[in-house]
């Protein structure tokens, strides 16, 4: 029989090698994880593996001969079928479908029945390459956080060092302190949320 898991109000530990109800092997690669925005990590992308994606995303757009461009005043003006009208979507074709009689005769039904189809196969295709994108701006977003954090702590070693009169460290201060909002002299921004631990 297996040992219960318990733990201590004081300390708990998660052992890699618990399993419920014996081991469960995973195969695959599993995805970096951190517990906190905070903690150190350094990601390394060779160059061949930069153009070894990049080749592929090539790949993927020339099978993408159907994409439409569009610019910000036309998206602006289009219907959006968004999650909140699949309801109503739904309900019109039911009744597009069941009373013929009341479509305009300009409505082209065997293009609206296209149309429908290919929707939900775009839907698989977003979703894929959306759970793509989102890893990637994830980690984007962590590497930067990562990359500001230090060099914010030396704009603030050097304020520091300006009010105690070392040479050249209020001169840094100026030039950095431009570059956040409301110019020289103010702090950096801090994050709007506390990352979880």
């Amino acid at each position: 029989m297996s040992q219960p898991l318990t733990w201590s109000k004081t300390k708990y530990t998660w052992s890699k090698k618990l399993a419920w109800n014996g081991q469960a092997p995973n195969p695959k690669p599993v995805m970096p994880t951190i517990s906190s925005t905070d903690t150190p990590i350094v990601i390394t992308i060779t160059d061949a593996q930069k153009a070894a994606i990049i080749a592929k995303i090539a790949e993927l757009k020339a099978l993408l001969i159907f994409v439409i461009g569009l610019s910000n005043d036309q998206r602006k003006k289009l219907f959006k079928l968004a999650d909140k009208r699949v309801g109503w979507d739904e309900k019109a074709h039911s009744y597009m479908v069941n009373r013929p009689e009341l479509v305009p005769n300009y409505v082209d039904m065997a293009a609206l029945e296209q149309n429908r189809a290919v929707r939900l196969i775009l839907g698989d295709i977003l979703r894929a390459f959306n759970d793509c994108g989102d890893g990637l701006n994830d980690t984007d977003m962590v590497i930067g956080h990562q990359i500001l954090k230090p060099e914010y702590a030396f704009y603030n070693s050097c304020q520091e060092a300006a009010k105690h009169g070392v040479a050249g460290a209020q001169s840094i201060v100026d030039d950095l302190g431009s570059g956040f909002s409301g110019g020289p002299h103010k702090d950096p921004p801090t994050p709007t949320t506390t990352p979880a631990h």
